[in-house]
């Protein structure tokens, strides 16, 4: 049965992570993977479009304040459908940037807590 799960999430559009702190992406792709996503992570806005390279992505979790384009301007290019999970410091001014799309933003405050990010990925999807 495993392989069956396995196989599925690989086949399933990848959640997205772009988060410049090494030790805070590893801990939100481990608990993506967890949950059964295939996940595509990047450093930053213009890496992901690289690795996306066109690709749907089902999720994305994003870190705000990024090098280069921030965690906002990741979201603008990614369908308007797809739920966003903001991963801040600054959680009252993610709120007041989120113009228009907040049915499908989540903002998160750091330090990230694992049951809030397993909440919210559960509420995302």
């Amino acid at each position: 049965m495993a392989a069956f799960d396995e196989a599925a999430a690989s086949a399933a559009s990848p959640a997205l992570v772009v988060e410049d702190d090494p030790g805070v992406r590893e801990f939100v792709v481990s608990v993506l993977v967890r949950r059964g996503y295939r996940v595509v992570a990047a450093a930053s806005g213009e890496e992901a479009a690289l690795l996306l390279d066109g690709e749907r992505t089902q999720l994305a979790v994003l870190d705000v304040g990024l090098p280069g384009m921030d965690g906002f301007a990741v979201a603008e290019q990614l369908a308007p459908d797809v739920p966003v999970i903001i991963v801040t410091g600054d959680p009252v001014g993610a709120y007041a940037r989120m113009q228009g799309r907040v049915e499908h933003f989540q903002v998160l405050p750091k330090p990230l807590a694992v049951e809030l990010l397993e909440h919210a990925v559960d509420a995302a999807v």
